[in-house]
């Protein structure tokens, strides 16, 4: 199976995350960020992730991506989100934003590789709340906010020990935490960093460093 993704993204990220915990093996390809034509071709809409299963069926949402997943493994696990991993995804998304669109043009991502992909970056995704040189500046405002959500990350993480974390909220936390890693300033809990680490290796999924 084709699994057309952008390394920075989230979403592309949470659907690698279990695909890796479940053994399915992917082919992996990297789009440019100004590439238009791709995925339009495949499904008449720039998006990403998309798989293309073996059948040469598209699916192009990541939840029914997860879903045909766990179903491919005969999983018990489920794409029902617990409501304390919504309401932490959604406090963490803005400084996620915050941390990441000023720094991942200039990380070494294939999808950012040309110049053009670099200004089609800047030109859809800088704005006004969003500055990307003002998020710079503000960095230790950032880094403050997101250590806080760290913290509350352990909480959530330290729920294991007494039930099994759903795949899905893994998945979703691993896919927004490894995004923190773009900014050295940020200080680490160090429970939530060994977690992280060992989720990279399981999954084959590289930090955002």
């Amino acid at each position: 199976m084709k699994l057309y993704i952008y390394e920075h993204c989230p979403f592309s990220a949470r659907v690698r995350y279990v695909a890796g915990m479940l053994n399915i093996p992917l082919t992996l390809i990297y789009l440019d960020y100004d590439d238009d034509k791709t995925t339009n071709e495949l499904i008449g809409a720039k998006q990403v992730p998309l798989l293309i299963k073996d059948d040469g069926e598209a699916l192009a949402e990541s939840l029914d991506i997860i879903q045909y997943f766990i179903s491919l493994a005969k999983s018990n696990e489920t794409i029902e989100i617990s409501s304390d991993v919504l309401e932490w995804q959604k406090a963490a998304f803005r400084p996620l934003q915050k941390i990441g669109y000023p720094r991942w043009p200039h990380m070494a991502l294939p999808e950012f590789e040309t110049y053009s992909a670099r200004q089609a970056w800047r030109e859809k995704k800088e704005s006004d709340e969003l500055n990307f040189d003002k998020l710079l500046q503000d960095t230790p405002n950032i880094a403050r906010e997101v250590e806080s959500l760290i913290k509350q990350a352990r909480t959530l993480l330290l729920l294991e020990a007494c039930q099994p974390l759903r795949l899905i909220d893994a998945a979703i936390m691993f896919s927004i935490l490894r995004s923190f890693f773009s900014a050295p300033e940020i200080q680490w809990d160090q429970t939530v960093k060994d977690w992280m680490e060992s989720a990279s290796v399981k999954t084959h999924i590289s930090l955002l460093k």
